[in-house]
């Protein structure tokens, strides 16, 4: 990683790149599903488990997909002026703020979209589970 040092305007230089915010998203992401695998064996009932992962799914897709889309349009409209949050104080406008917040919500979308897949795809080994496995969950 680069070394982080203060621009002559206070910014800390280099900037952030799209790619290498997304990338740490993505890694917090997979953490994320790990702990969705876990949390989804504390429900003992059948049916609890499968609504669990099924609303997990729904609502990281949805909240994911709407931080990703809002943070790109905020990371193209700040045309490579990209901040981080410790760079709040060198703001001169208001509208910088924009370029801020773009950072956050790609990270925060790739991290919520990244544990979508497995999510759906334990919903539906739950639900395809033989009656009495320890897949299905108590009876």
């Amino acid at each position: 990683m680069a070394e982080v040092s203060r621009g002559e305007d206070g910014v800390l230089e280099p900037r952030l790149r799209l790619g290498g915010v997304a990338l740490r998203g993505a890694a917090y992401g997979v953490g994320a599903a790990v702990c969705v695998g876990g949390a989804a064996f504390v429900f003992q009932e059948h049916d609890d488990r499968v609504d669990f992962l099924e609303a997990t799914t729904f609502l990281a897709l949805l909240t994911g997909a709407v931080c990703l889309l809002t943070g790109l349009f905020f990371w193209a409209s700040s045309s490579g002026e990209v901040l981080r949050w410790r760079d709040f104080f060198t703001t001169s406008s208001p509208h910088d703020v924009v370029s801020i917040v773009a950072p956050w919500l790609v990270r925060a979308g790739t991290f919520l979209l990244v544990p979508v897949p497995f999510a759906y795809g334990l919903s539906e080994l739950v639900a395809s589970a033989t009656v009495g496995s320890w897949l299905w969950g108590g009876a």
